[in-house]
């Protein structure tokens, strides 16, 4: 149901002690974005409450979306200290710990919401998660695979499954689950790009690059696709292939350094000393946004004849 936020702001003038409106009010203006706002009237009702948790708890979600976990970890312990009982307050401080990468405390509390939600598929999702950040593959597998079991369209936790099957070496099962990924959402890159490291591990290059092209339609701006799939044209010296694909991702992202350089590289397998120059000093010119080695790439200039 809409909320009329001209109708509350009216409300409030009349009676600025009506703390159901304001609250009202609050909540409005954080489920249309304007979370500055909201915070400052949800601080104005813990001046007023300041025991209450739901107040507590409304502070840390508009902290957690402004992604200031740090407080809105602090916001949610004080909640969390007055109903400790509440799991809507443990799955939420254990999601903004796990964003402060505090695994051990996030884990306590999500092994705490499934007991008294057996069927909570997001707590199972955030346990895989952290134990495939602590490299605990089995328990990572075991908790993606549960929180599967009661949303099996969840495309994070496919991804997440796929992943951790490929760490563990069963490499058909994480091929399976990455193309169910794709079959749910064509437009999950990381998906397709993760397919393209398994065939090209597995010296399947022209699969490697038809899930590499398929990467760069979803992202045209992933720039480790772009990489890898120069890489692969190179390993089979297509350099007019690599070549004619570099200029057009120099027309298409300009600033970037590090499509110029590659096709520098290109230049310079190819011999053509003047090409290889000319990109490598249009790199030069664009460093700032050069994600490769800075110090590898000026005396790379130096040794060029290029001003550093």
């Amino acid at each position: 149901m809409e909320v009329d936020i001209k109708a509350l702001q009216d409300k409030i003038k009349e009676n600025p002690n009506d703390f159901k409106a304001i609250e009202e009010y609050a909540i409005a203006l954080s489920d249309i974005g304007q979370n500055e706002e909201a915070l400052k009237n949800f601080i104005y009702l813990r001046k007023n409450f300041p025991e209450n948790a739901k107040v507590l708890y409304n502070i840390g979600i508009i902290l957690e979306k402004l992604k200031r976990y740090d407080d809105a970890v602090k916001a949610y312990e004080k909640a969390f200290n007055i109903t400790p009982d509440d799991t809507d307050i443990m799955y939420n401080l254990a999601y903004a710990y796990i964003q402060i990468k505090k695994y051990d405390e996030a884990e306590k509390l999500l092994l705490e919401v499934i007991k008294k939600d057996t069927e909570d598929s997001n707590a199972y999702f955030h346990l895989g998660e952290i134990y495939s950040r602590k490299k605990q593959h089995d328990n990572a597998i075991k908790y993606l695979t549960k929180a599967l079991e009661y949303n099996n369209t969840d495309t994070i936790a496919l991804f997440y499954l796929a992943y951790e099957y490929s760490e563990v070496n069963n490499i058909d099962k994480a091929i399976e689950l990455y193309n169910k990924v794709i079959e749910l959402n064509h437009d999950y890159s990381w998906a397709y790009f993760n397919l393209a490291s398994i065939y090209l591990k597995l010296g399947e290059d022209e699969k490697a690059i038809n899930y590499l092209q398929s990467t760069l339609r979803v992202n045209p701006n992933d720039i480790e696709a772009i990489k890898l799939l120069v890489k692969i044209y190179s390993k089979h010296k297509k350099y007019a292939q690599a070549e004619k694909f570099l200029k057009q991702e120099c027309a298409a992202m300009p600033l970037n350094a590090d499509v110029h350089y590659l096709l520098a590289q290109v230049y310079n397998l190819l011999n053509s000393h003047v090409n290889y120059l000319k990109y490598l000093k249009l790199t030069e010119r664009k460093i700032s946004t050069f994600t490769g080695d800075s110090d590898k790439l000026k005396k790379e200039i130096k040794e060029a004849g290029l001003k550093n």
